[in-house]
Parts: structure tokens; sequence; C-alpha cells
């Protein structure tokens, strides 16, 4: 089951959550620096970040059914929607940039909704996924959203994203400072911030990766011996390579 909306949406309302956006969407920010004209979608709970794209041609987001939404943006015609974790209501090779933040931890089939991602993408698409650091301490206090779920290690993801016909570009983290609300540590949030990515750059709350799609996947090879003949070597099509040729 996943977190409910209400708990999304009212963590992102405290202090502690508007901390946390602030630090994630720098490193976001970062990384999409060019993104007039371009096609934007988001999901899981992408709506604290897309502001971040004012200039982009559109902006989507995608919510998970068993989520919820709500109505996004505010004084603007309403862009969010509820969606089939599986079945996006969007036509192939119709997004740019693609962000995942509260998706990919509590997914029933990460393998399946990566399939989706690379769907929707164009050939030359982006994606960055926002996901909670395994050794950070967010995933260890379930006070807020980034402990819910399955947390990941790099290679965990790296390895997701192989599998998927996707190429890791970059990698970055954020969320060094603890996940508690105490005034006096909001202040000090960014000190915490800028000593923790120099001295424990591996031990960060959440980790991010911004991905592109694999156009062509290796082929691997197959021996097939028969009674009395040479053996023969013959192409074996990856399961993940058919998928995307039935697209």
């Amino acid at each position: 089951m996943r977190t409910d909306i209400l708990d999304l949406h009212a963590f992102y309302e405290s202090p502690l959550g508007r901390t946390a956006r602030d630090f994630v969407a720098a490193r976001i920010e970062e990384a999409w620096r060019e993104h007039a004209r371009l096609r934007i979608a988001g999901f899981g709970h992408s709506e604290p970040y897309l502001p971040l794209f004012a200039d982009a041609e559109r902006r989507i987001a995608i919510a998970p059914g068993s989520q919820g939404v709500v109505r996004w943006s505010a004084g603007a015609g309403n862009a969010a929607a509820l969606a089939g974790e599986h079945q996006w209501p969007l036509p192939d090779a119709s997004i740019d940039r693609l962000l995942v933040v509260h998706g990919l931890e509590e997914s029933e089939d990460p393998t399946r909704l990566m399939r989706e991602i690379w769907r929707v993408l164009t050939s030359d698409g982006r994606v960055i996924i926002v996901v909670s650091h395994r050794r950070g301490v967010w995933s260890m206090i379930d006070t807020t959203p980034f402990a819910a779920g399955r947390p990941y290690l790099k290679g965990q993801l790296e390895r997701l994203l192989q599998r998927s016909m996707f190429r890791p570009l970059a990698w970055s983290g954020a969320l060094y400072f603890p996940p508690l609300g105490a005034r006096f540590l909001l202040r000090a949030a960014r000190a915490w911030e800028q000593a923790g990515a120099q001295a424990w750059p591996g031990l960060s709350g959440v980790l991010l990766v911004e991905a592109a799609k694999d156009m062509v996947q290796p082929v691997a090879r197959a021996l097939t011996v028969r009674a009395g003949a040479p053996a023969v070597a013959r192409p074996a099509v990856s399961g993940a390579l058919k998928d995307a040729a039935r697209r």
C-alpha cells in the first residue's frame, strides 16, 4: 500500500518537508537547467518539484491510483491525474523529461514501472529518479515519506536501470541533515548538507540518478548443441528487447 496523498501533502507543507524539498530541488535544478519548450512529466508525488520547470511547453503530474492525487497547480488548469502504475494516459515517446519522486520505492513491480517510463520517453529523453538511500538516516526513521517502501543502494538502482534498458548519466545525493523537525536543527540544515556532501557522500538521505534510454541492447549469444554436430552460436534476444520490439 502506498503512502496516502494527504500524508505526502502534509509532510511537504511542514517546515521539515519544505527544507527537504529545497535541497532535493537544488540537485534537480542543477541537472535540468535547460527545459524551455520541453514536455515534462512527473510520477509519484512530483508536484512539489514541477514548479522548477516554469518554462516547459507543458507539465503533467501522474499519481498512482492507490496513493491519490491533489489538484495541481493552484491558480491554473488542473494538470494532475490518477493512473494505473503501469498504464499511464500518455502516448508512446511523448515526454522529453520525466521526474520520479516517491514513485519507485513503493512500486509493486519496479521492472514494469521502468518499462512504462521507457515507453513514454522520447528517444533522447531523460529521467531523474529520486529514491530513499538505504544507507541514509532518512530511510531508518519513519516520520517522513522517505522511510516508506523499499530504499535502494546505488548498485541496486544501477542494475535495475540497466535491466530496464536505461543508461545512468549522473549521480548525486541530498538530505544529509537528520530528519527531525526541531527548529535549531533546521536552522543548521544547510551546514549539515555542505559538510555531509564533502565528508560523508555515501550517507545521503536520498539518491538521485539521471538516466537516458538505451535504444540498442547488447545481444547475448547462446550455444545450441546437437548430437554429433559442432556447437553453433545463435543470437538470443533479451526479454526486455523483445518487449520493446512489440511496442
